[in-house]
């Protein structure tokens, strides 16, 4: 279970750092940011296009040896192959892999210039990946419900957390002055756009919780409850501090002033605590949501 926690961990990681970067430069990022940019964020999205597609097949594997409780089902063909053609998660999996071969494929062979295809192939994968776990478990219109309200909080999720990456960078940007007037255009596009974000992440984050237990998770008796509770303080600390960035540090930004290292370093942060929390539910995920 460890080893299939640590897989689903890298596997969100890579898909919602490709997510996110690739529609920062493409959604927010004037064209002359996005060019400078590009090189940067064009190798980050392949490494995590490539590590996407490695533990999906990674992942397959694990499942395969948990559904037939034995290790050596990992690598034994009949077996994988039995869990693709015969159950629910294998159907969704199939469609999941070729996704990822197409991210890989549009991130090596697609345009330099332009970042709609990655970002689109990219939500594909992510938003495919609510077609399993607690989401998969019910059927009927509830089912429905479930899956597309996971799939959009993957999705907010991913534009929140892989987002901070370019914006770090341009904080860079505007420290050496040459893209400075883009660099600020692309920080306050993405500062307006995240308030949205973040309420979505919250209300489906909810709807997430109400679907799957029926209940809130009081008091933490379970390692899931626990797990879940802790995720809460570490997202309540992430809300915070994109706040306080918001409204305490960027009013502040001026070039050489100490605001711009305290908000690169708080943004950082961000992108750990966010690291911290895709941890947690590729762990908790595991448990039964009692």
């Amino acid at each position: 279970m460890t080893a299939l926690a640590v897989c689903r961990f890298a596997h969100f990681m890579a898909a919602m750092l490709t997510f996110g970067s690739s529609v920062y430069l493409w959604l927010w990022a004037p064209e002359r940011l996005s060019v400078a940019l590009t090189p940067a964020v064009r190798r980050l999205a392949l490494v995590g296009s490539v590590v996407a597609l490695l533990t999906a097949i990674v992942w397959l594997a694990l499942e395969s040896a948990l559904m037939a409780d034995d290790w050596s089902a990992a690598i034994d063909r009949g077996a994988i192959g039995a869990v693709l053609a015969d159950t629910a998660f294998g159907h969704a999996w199939a469609a999941h892999l070729v996704l990822a071969a197409a991210l890989v494929a549009v991130v090596v062979f697609g345009p330099r210039a332009q970042w709609a295809p990655t970002a689109v192939a990219s939500a594909a994968l992510l938003a495919s990946l609510g077609l399993v776990g607690h989401a998969a478990m019910q059927t009927g219109a509830e089912g429905v419900l479930h899956r597309a309200n996971h799939a959009l909080h993957l999705l907010t999720t991913g534009a929140w957390l892989g987002a901070l990456v370019p914006f770090a960078m341009c904080l860079g940007a505007y420290e050496r002055g040459g893209l400075r007037r883009e660099a600020v255009k692309a920080m306050t596009r993405f500062s307006f756009w995240g308030h949205f974000i973040v309420a979505t992440i919250v209300v489906t984050g909810a709807v997430n919780i109400a679907l799957t237990s029926g209940r809130a998770p009081i008091p933490p008796d379970t390692p899931y409850r626990a797990l879940l509770e802790v995720k809460f303080v570490v997202v309540a600390i992430m809300i915070s501090t994109a706040l306080f960035n918001r409204y305490a540090l960027a009013p502040q930004l001026k070039p050489g002033a100490r605001a711009l290292g305290a908000l690169r370093a708080t943004c950082l942060a961000e992108v750990a605590l966010g690291a911290v929390a895709v941890a947690l539910v590729s762990a908790f995920a595991l448990f039964d949501p009692a």
